[in-house]
Formats: structure tokens, C-alpha cells, sequence
């Protein structure tokens, strides 16, 4: 096919294998899959939070009936829509917290402690004899009692949990994105959080491979016939 230049000439059109670099296409491709990663979480995010909403009851009639999207599962018949939304769920959980209300959710197993790494206590203390979130508050109120907190986790743990100011206006606990002060999930904070982890699992493989070289560096001088 030929294309009409503004001097009234006329060139071929190249075919679609012939357009760009292939640097350029890469790019593209990069593009879309960084765009389905990051927007297949903000899908999953409405389903969670809006369960009123159009499309939460038509996936949620469909692929958890008698569950909710964090706990739905792959099936063989699911949509390539629907996989990828729970590929997005995986990084979803990563920064899914619960914002303190009643505190009617378990301690040990759900995250709920945003100045942590890990948004939950990661040791259970031995003088720990409590398990939901309000078993931490003074009876009858929604303040922490702060001896059982400092007794029941470690210092650090301990000193973030109470910079946590349970809502007395929340009639249940809420989920909420640990990375945004609102709250709500974005796509900035969720690229920040994974290529933090890309970062700190390459230094790892860096350090891991160092290590290993160092290793073979003194078996070689161990094995070298040196004159006593």
C-alpha cells in the first residue's frame, strides 16, 4: 500500500512486522503487561470493596458463591478475564490490611500493623494469651492497654501497634492498602512495593553469588602445594 506525502508523492507503507525496532516493540510489550499487572489488582480492589456493585455480585455469584474474592479459586472453565484478576489478587494481598474498628480479627494471622514490613506480628511471645484484636484493648473501650501489648510482643512490634489509633466511628472492621494514607489502592504505591522486592531479591542473588564465589576462591588456596 502507498501513503500520500504532503508534496503530493507517494510512499510504500511498511508491513506491521516492519514498523519499529524491535527495541520499540519490546517497550510496547512491556507496556501492556505492566499495565494488566497493575490493573487486574485495582479490579480485584472494587470486587473486595464494593460487593454491591454490578460486577462484584455477577463474579461473586459465579466464581465464589459461598466465599469472598480473597478466597476464590482458579477453576478450569475460568475466563482468561478472571485469571487475570486473581493474578492481580497476589499483589493485592501484599499491601491488604485491616483498619482497627472493633478489632474483631485475628492477631496472629491477618495483617494489621502498617509500620511493620510484614503488617503482622511475625513471633508469638510466650506470655501471649491473646487472640483477636480487641483482646488488646482496656474493657469496655477501644485504647489499648499497654501492658498487655508490651507483653505480648516484642519491643518494635509492640511500639508500632500502639501508634495505631483504633476508630471508635467504624461499626466493623474495614480493609484498607497499607502504601496510601487514604487507604485506597493505587497503581504508583503497588509499582513502588513490587520493584522494592525485585530490588532487594536481586541483592540477595548478588550477595548469594558472591558468597559462592568466595567460597570456591578458598577451596582453590586450600588445595595449592605450598612449601611449609
Amino acid at each position: 500500500m502507498l501513503q500520500r506525502e504532503r508534496n503530493g508523492s507517494f510512499r510504500p507503507i511498511p508491513e506491521p512486522s516492519e514498523r519499529g525496532t524491535a527495541g520499540a516493540r519490546r517497550s510496547a510489550s512491556r507496556k501492556l503487561h505492566w499495565a494488566a499487572e497493575f490493573s487486574a489488582p485495582q479490579t480485584g480492589w472494587r470486587l473486595l470493596l464494593r460487593l454491591d456493585s454490578l460486577c462484584a455480585k455477577a463474579r461473586g455469584g459465579k466464581y465464589y458463591p459461598n466465599g469472598n474474592f480473597l478466597s476464590a479459586t482458579k477453576r478450569r472453565w475460568s475466563s482468561e478475564t478472571w485469571r487475570s484478576i486473581l493474578y492481580g489478587r497476589g499483589v493485592l494481598t501484599k499491601g491488604l490490611i485491616n483498619r482497627v474498628g472493633p478489632g474483631e480479627f485475628s492477631i496472629w494471622w491477618e495483617n494489621w500493623i502498617p509500620g511493620l514490613h510484614s503488617l503482622k506480628p511475625l513471633v508469638r511471645q510466650p506470655t501471649a494469651d491473646v487472640e483477636l484484636v480487641c483482646h488488646l484493648f482496656i474493657p469496655g473501650t477501644r485504647e489499648w492497654d499497654e501492658e498487655v501489648v508490651r507483653n505480648s510482643f516484642m519491643a518494635l512490634e509492640a511500639t508500632e501497634i500502639l501508634k495505631i489509633k483504633p476508630s471508635t466511628m467504624l461499626a466493623e472492621d474495614v480493609r484498607a492498602w497499607a502504601f496510601e494514607k487514604n487507604g485506597l489502592y493505587s497503581v504508583r504505591s503497588a509499582y513502588m512495593v513490587l520493584k522494592d522486592e525485585q530490588t532487594a531479591m536481586a541483592m540477595a542473588k548478588s550477595d548469594e553469588a558472591r558468597g559462592s564465589g568466595d567460597d570456591r576462591a578458598c577451596n582453590l588456596i586450600s588445595k595449592l602445594k605450598v612449601p611449609p
